[in-house]
């Protein structure tokens, strides 16, 4: 039934199993134009799982001080609180509009985080540093996150699918090398993670806001993606509570990761070959059953369901959490703030869950759970809240609303894009060579992309810029975007 509903076209038989061209040829075109973006997220992705998931790896030898469950329960306590702190923050101060120095500060604080994480497993007994290595973690962490989803709400829907199914397998994999590697060449690696993240980032400063909609696009779409992260949060707290999952994580590291990497291929076919037309959509489907497989074959209790369950689990979470970053920039807001605010109200929400499960378990002796039966009443109980998260309250009837009239809307920005563009060419009496740089740079397109399109030099590409700036009363992107912008929603309206 799972896959008969996977499978399923709006409007069209079970048979359409071709590979989307268009949709394959978007994905190139962007792997092309910035080859680093496509795998950016991966290392912020590869970074959580290598130190938090993973991280009874970072012991050198048999023994620690702390147990593993403390760090863990310290992370998403930190990485709460970080973007709580953060939100407040951004009410105040634009944070992220610093740009370079936000990204430095993520980088250094994550970095050095790690390396005093290490230091206060392996050689220096204090708890006190654990909790302050954490801490920064959980603060470059916050402002790394927040960061990308920045980014994310300037891609359009068919770069942010083709990134996300991406850096999830990009992630798993590096993953899987990195985790063979001695502990010296380990540590290293994962502490250049923040920075290879932070590179991209910064590579990536250039993209321009992509136009949103004013009208209501998905009633109470806020509340239903806030529930669900908290849900999601809790699910996965409680999971990495149970011993098993301890068990697994150290001993069965490289076959979670190998099996992580299957579930990511599996799950870049699909989106490729029949999510073409939309990726949103069939991400979403992807989700569900990956979940219930997940929690389970839990309830199966032998070493190799134990290491699928929770390659399921872990998998299922990250692309859960893509998934958020899909739809986030067409849910209705109702409140005061910018995209980027919520979002990070989002994250905090599913970082807090997580918190409380951990939390949860802790006190109610979960983390002792072993026996059979009492394994198998929690997966059951979390199957059946998943199926009634999916069908209840994120149903794919919301998704199917809110990505069914993108073409539409997408033909009728457009149109007043062009409108608006000649409207500037008339006013500002600029060269046809100007109008062909300017309709680029509408469209978010590089220097460099400009220089290879119109086959010129970059002197002259930087010239065409300056006079197109100096004719219009602009002196940055930015404000040429704004003025574009306001102009085409003007005549929409």
């Amino acid at each position: 039934m799972l896959v008969r509903v996977f499978f399923r076209r709006e409007g069209g038989p079970m048979s359409h199993l071709g590979i989307s061209r268009e949709y394959v040829t978007t994905m190139l075109q962007a792997w092309r134009e910035k080859p680093w973006l496509m795998l950016g997220i991966g290392y912020y992705f590869a970074f959580s799982l290598s130190v938090v998931v993973n991280c009874p790896r970072l012991v050198v030898g048999t023994e620690t001080f702390y147990p593993m469950l403390l760090v863990r329960v310290c992370f998403s306590a930190t990485v709460s609180i970080g973007l709580i702190a953060m939100m407040f923050l951004m009410r105040k101060l634009d944070v992220l509009s610093s740009g370079q120095w936000a990204i430095a500060f993520a980088v250094g604080t994550t970095s050095l985080g790690t390396f005093m994480l290490v230091a206060a497993l392996n050689y220096i007994d204090s708890v006190a540093l654990v909790i302050a290595s954490t801490a920064l973690i959980g603060a470059g962490n916050s402002v790394l996150l927040l960061s990308w989803g920045a980014l994310f709400l300037n891609l359009s829907s068919e770069r942010l699918a083709g990134h996300v199914t991406l850096s999830c397998l990009f992630a798993a994999v590096l993953c899987l090398i990195i985790h063979v590697l001695p502990p010296v060449a380990y540590f290293s690696v994962v502490v250049a993670l923040p920075l290879a993240s932070g590179i991209t980032l910064i590579l990536c400063a250039n993209e321009q806001p992509r136009s949103q909609r004013r009208e209501v696009l998905w009633q109470n779409g806020l509340t239903k993606i806030l529930i669900s992260c908290i849900v999601m949060g809790l699910a996965c707290g409680l999971l990495r509570v149970l011993p098993v999952f301890g068990s697994t994580s150290a001993s069965c590291s490289n076959a979670v990761y190998a099996t992580m990497i299957g579930i990511f291929l599996l799950n870049l076919m699909l989106v490729v070959t029949v999510g073409g037309e939309n990726p949103i959509l069939y991400l979403y489907r992807f989700c569900l059953p990956l979940f219930v497989a997940g929690y389970s074959i839990l309830m199966i209790g032998t070493p190799l369901a134990s290491v699928v369950s929770i390659a399921c689990a872990l998998g299922g979470s990250i692309l859960f959490e893509c998934l958020v970053l899909l739809v986030f920039p067409y849910v209705t807001i109702r409140a005061k703030g910018s995209f980027i605010h919520l979002f990070g109200w989002c994250a905090a929400a599913q970082h807090a869950g997580s918190f409380a499960g951990f939390l949860i378990g802790d006190f109610t002796s979960f983390h002792e759970l072993i026996d059979p039966a009492e394994i198998a009443f929690f997966s059951m109980l979390t199957v059946i809240v998943f199926v009634c998260l999916f069908f209840f309250v994120f149903k794919e009837l919301d998704i199917v609303r809110i990505t069914e009239s993108l073409p539409a809307e997408g033909a009728l920005m457009k149109k007043t894009l062009e409108t608006r563009l000649s409207q500037l060419t008339e006013e500002c009496r600029l060269s046809p060579r100007e109008v062909e740089v300017l309709r680029l740079l509408a469209r978010g397109r590089s220097l460099p992309y400009i220089e290879e399109n119109l086959a010129i030099s970059h002197s002259t590409a930087r010239t065409h810029v300056k006079h197109i700036y100096e004719k219009l009363g602009v002196t940055d992107r930015q404000q040429l975007h704004d003025l574009i912008q306001l102009g085409a929603t003007e005549h929409q309206g």
